[in-house]
This record gives structure tokens, sequence and C-alpha cells, in this order.
């Protein structure tokens, strides 16, 4: 029981970091926020593109996490995890599409 819990909550805490991120770097633009090795080459042209793109990788692999972590809550099953399964690769892949398409 107590494993489940803390899975649930650990899983939907990382999610909401990842969603509060993900809008910090799409509508406040914090590149900050992210390694400078991935915003090093950035144009100021290219700048809201990217951070919009890496925004919302982060935000859909945050959603994952917590739909993830209700599920876990819920039924106590790895089946939970299949819903990162999906979303978290999605993620990761806009996040290294912004990064292959805005930092040369």
């Amino acid at each position: 029981m107590l494993a489940r819990i803390l899975g649930a909550a650990l899983s939907g805490s990382v999610g909401i970091l990842s969603i509060v991120f993900g809008w910090l770097i799409w509508k406040k633009e914090k590149l900050s926020l992210l390694n400078d090795g991935h915003t090093d080459r950035l144009s100021p042209e290219n700048r809201q593109a990217y951070c919009r793109l890496a925004g919302i990788g982060l935000i859909v692999a945050g959603v994952s996490l917590v739909i993830t972590g209700v599920i876990l809550g819920i039924t106590d099953s790895a089946y939970s995890f299949l819903c990162f399964a999906a979303g978290g690769p999605a993620g990761l892949a806009l996040l290294i599409t912004a990064g292959a398409k805005y930092n040369r």
C-alpha cells in the first residue's frame, strides 16, 4: 500500500514539475531552465519557436507522468506505465526535434 502511494506521488510530483517547467519555457521563454549546451547556438529569431516546441515537449511528458501516477494510485497495476511509455518518448521526440531544428 505504501509503495503504491509513494509511486503515485512521485510520478505525479515529477509530472507536475515537468508541466510547470514546460509552461515557463514555452510562455515565459525561460531558457535558463535548460542546459546551456541546448541553447548555445540558438539565434534570436528562432528563440520563440524553440521555446514553444521544447515547452510543449516537456508538458507532454509531464502530463503522461501525472496520468501514470493517477492510474497507479487507483489500480496498482504495471499497465499504468503504458501511458508514460507512449507520452514520455513523444515529449522527448519534441525536445530532440526542437534542438535539432533550431539549435544549429
